[in-house]
């Protein structure tokens, strides 16, 4: 008879696993849906760390086949499908195609021992293995890396077949920004958040155009229109022109620039041999020759120019421009035209004529003084594709105002009256520009920041303004800015350009700057709301653009949302982290006020002492550590745009109102003693709170830890009175398990305390 004690054991094992809602099979395999295989929470993707959390587990998984290993071995087609030549591969996915629902299933031998090269497209399968991590550069923290079930050939274990779905899942519908910020590696970055959920799934992408690849895996990538780029993997025969052994048709890569109307494939990482470094960019891989349909690319149209730059009443104006056809040979384009109006009326047109080479060009009429011109160039092939400058012509177009001359004010300058938020002199010159300096480059010096995620640069900027209202703040950049200090009224000349989609003057010699007067009080600041700065307006809104480089405030208090926004409106923690090429958050918060609407602050560019951690400093002595939930009585600073986002710069610390850290409230005035006293609740879920005592003001720093050792959060990095106080924690986007909170207490007197104790969260 069997041991009572252990027939209980097993009896509590079986209840914990049914409780915990799994099953165990034989030989240690547990039953996991793919949805718990491959989800893996933001906070840990801002980090570019992917793996799943099950790595190393053997489980038992239900899935349809997307491509089998084999083209139809149903039909008697067994020509190798997936590229290979010692192992077979199958892409598989959830049943209801539900997100993070994609797996690569692989059996690292050609041999038919678990019947995974005669499954079908459609199958419905249930298949054993262990979850495992591939990429070549695996063994980094920062590697993103490709989740596979691994099939065990060893123990004469066979896939079992449920039923056949008779076609593999629809496509789910997905944009290239889903994957990749710009253009990867050249200054672009991975975009995790979005783009993980749909590792191993089908995808269908539309309206792209073919570009550059990158080593011999990825010979072409997919573009949209704003550049953001998703590499082509030609791991399928039908897309391959090597090994010739195994390629199932003549097959050659499109040329760059072609249009391809979609393509469909399944997401993976693109591991190439170390191509990538560290950071392994997503790639889809096409599988049968009806997942890729090309088209006839429109025109190309680029370099528009006019002459004269500042056109006056007098002058004829003449458009030039750069017009290609990149699919056909020889050169097809059967008209280029100018299109324009005066003052928003009708539009009238004119034929462009070749000049030379690639280059058209056509003269408009002149207008009267003060007469917005604007303008468009569209160009038609003779397959009837059509391509617009602008593309996008219902949100902007080109346009000028005829002047008397090129002296111009700053509202002249920045002025734009449509959604494109570009000036009308981008790439020409102009002077007579005055305004008061608002920031100098001690208040924005530039940064050049380097860290294990990469290099990031932020430029010195200098600002004028010109009174207050809409349009009176501009950017001056250039070395002979650096003499310039706030209160400086000044008139320059330079070069009017775009950088990232904010407008500024360029100043190349010292000359071209002439300093009017100094010590001038600055302009009365522009009171905003965070509904008129919202966190989702695009570059060129009509409704804050205006207020581009101007001098602007948030006058009311206003709660930290976010401690680490990423590009667009990603929030990418909960948690103040150091930023690194994988999250881009660029130092970068949001807020909210009595709106509701989130609005976005830039800590990283100011010359001051708050933080939220970009750089791995924030727990320092002597900076403001500011996190989620933390009240700000005001913040001030200048309006900028980068990357995707309009952000308000504060300068220096006046430009921050008092912090209050809402997470940490007085319990009493007085202590005896210093104290750390355990957590309540202890076990928690999700908040707990911690009490502590200190007898002497002074500056205080209490952190959560992991097991491991690594900080998971910092609750407090500030001075505070004696007293005792309470601090709330919340475990938001932390998995169940053992952690530790330590202070360490440096006072005022020359005194130190330091005391750590665990705490146990269950979920």
């Amino acid at each position: 008879m069997k041991n009572p004690r252990y027939i209980l054991l097993i009896l509590m094992a079986g209840y914990i696993a049914y409780s915990l809602g799994f099953s165990i099979m034989g030989n240690g395999f547990v039953f996991r849906t793919l949805q718990e295989i491959q989800t893996v929470s933001n906070d840990t993707l801002v980090f570019g760390r992917d793996k799943s959390p099950y790595n190393g587990d053997s489980v038992e998984i239900i899935a349809r086949v997307a491509a089998p290993p084999r083209v139809s071995p149903a039909n008697g087609d067994n020509r190798t499908l997936l590229r290979g030549t010692s192992s077979w591969t199958c892409y598989a996915q959830d049943t209801a195609s539900g997100l993070w629902g994609g797996i690569v299933i692989r059996q690292g031998s050609r041999g038919d021992q678990t019947g995974l090269d005669l499954l079908d497209t459609g199958a419905i399968i249930k298949v054993r293995g262990v979850v495992q991590e591939f990429g070549s550069t695996q063994s980094s923290n920062f590697a993103n890396t490709l989740t596979q079930l691994a099939l065990d050939t060893a123990d004469g274990y066979t896939i079992s077949i449920l039923g056949n779905a008779g076609k593999r899942p629809a496509p789910k519908s997905v944009t290239v920004s889903q994957f990749a910020n710009g253009d990867y590696p050249n200054g672009g970055s991975i975009n995790y958040l979005d783009g993980e959920k749909y590792e191993g799934m089908y995808v269908e992408i539309r309206n792209v155009t073919v570009a550059a690849g990158v080593g011999n895996r990825q010979p072409w990538s997919v573009v949209d229109e704003n550049g953001n780029k998703l590499y082509f993997r030609d791991f399928s025969n039908y897309f391959s022109t090597s090994p010739s052994g195994d390629t199932l048709r003549q097959w050659t890569h499109p040329s760059i620039g072609t249009f391809v109307n979609y393509i469909r494939g399944v997401i993976i990482t693109a591991n190439n041999e170390g191509v990538f470094g560290t950071q392994l960019p997503y790639a889809i891989i096409p599988i049968y020759p009806n997942d890729l349909s090309l088209g006839n690319p429109p025109p190309q149209l680029s370099a528009p120019l006019r002459s004269p730059g500042v056109p006056t009443p007098s002058d004829s104006v003449q458009v030039s421009v750069t017009a290609t056809d990149p699919g056909l040979s020889p050169l097809t384009l059967t008209n280029v035209r100018v299109l324009w109006r005066f003052n928003g009326g009708s539009y009238s047109e004119k034929n462009m004529s070749l000049v030379s080479g690639n280059i058209f060009s056509a003269k408009m009429p002149p207008a009267p003084l003060g007469t917005l011109v604007e303008y468009l160039i569209r160009a038609e092939d003779n397959a009837g594709s059509v391509k617009l400058l602008p593309s996008d012509t219902v949100r902007s177009k080109l346009f000028y105002i005829v002047r008397q001359n090129d002296s111009m004010s700053v509202q002249d300058v920045q002025f734009c009256p449509n959604n494109g938020g570009r000036s009308a002199y981008e790439g020409y010159d102009v002077r007579g520009i005055e305004g008061i300096v608002t920031a100098d480059t001690s208040d924005i010096p530039g940064i050049s920041f380097s860290s294990s995620g990469g290099t990031q640069n932020s430029p010195r900027r200098v600002y004028i303004q010109n009174g207050t209202g809409p349009f009176s703040g501009i950017w001056l950049y250039g070395n002979p800015t650096d003499a310039l200090r706030k209160g400086d009224r000044v008139r320059v000349k330079g070069f009017v350009e775009e950088d990232f989609g904010c407008t500024r003057v360029t100043v190349n010699v010292p000359s071209n700057i002439v300093v009017l007067s100094q010590g001038n009080p600055q302009p009365s600041p522009q009171i905003l709301t965070t509904a008129q700065l919202a966190n989702n307006k695009t570059d060129g809104d009509t409704t804050i653009e205006k207020w581009e480089s101007v001098y602007c405030r948030f006058n009311t208090p206003i709660t930290i949302n976010c401690a680490n926004a990423g590009l667009g409106i990603a929030c990418t923690s909960t948690q103040t982290l150091q930023d690194t090429a994988f999250r881009r958050n660029y130092g970068e918060i949001l807020v909210t006020d009595q709106s509701g609407i989130e609005a976005r602050i830039d800590l990283q560019d100011g010359n001051h002492t708050f933080t939220n951690n970009w750089d791995g400093n924030g727990n320092n002595a002597g900076l403001t550590l500011l996190t989620k939930n933390d009240i700000l009585s005001y913040t001030e600073g200048i309006l900028y745009f980068a990357f995707g986002n309009y952000k308000l710069t504060p300068r220096k610390n006046p430009d921050f109102g008092t912090v209050t850290p809402v997470g940490i409230s007085s319990v009493s005035e007085t202590a005896e003693s210093y104290q750390l006293l355990q957590n309540f609740p202890n076990p928690f879920n999700p908040t707990t709170t911690i009490k502590f005592s200190m007898p002497v003001s002074g500056h205080v720093s209490l952190k959560i830890y992991d097991i491991t050792g690594r900080q998971m959060a910092t609750l407090i990095n500030g001075t505070l009175n004696s007293g005792t106080y309470s601090a709330r924690f919340d475990s938001y986007g932390l998995a169940s398990g053992t952690y530790f909170y330590a202070i360490q207490v440096s006072d005022s007197k020359g005194g130190s305390f330091a005391q750590t104790k665990k705490m146990v969260l269950i979920k």
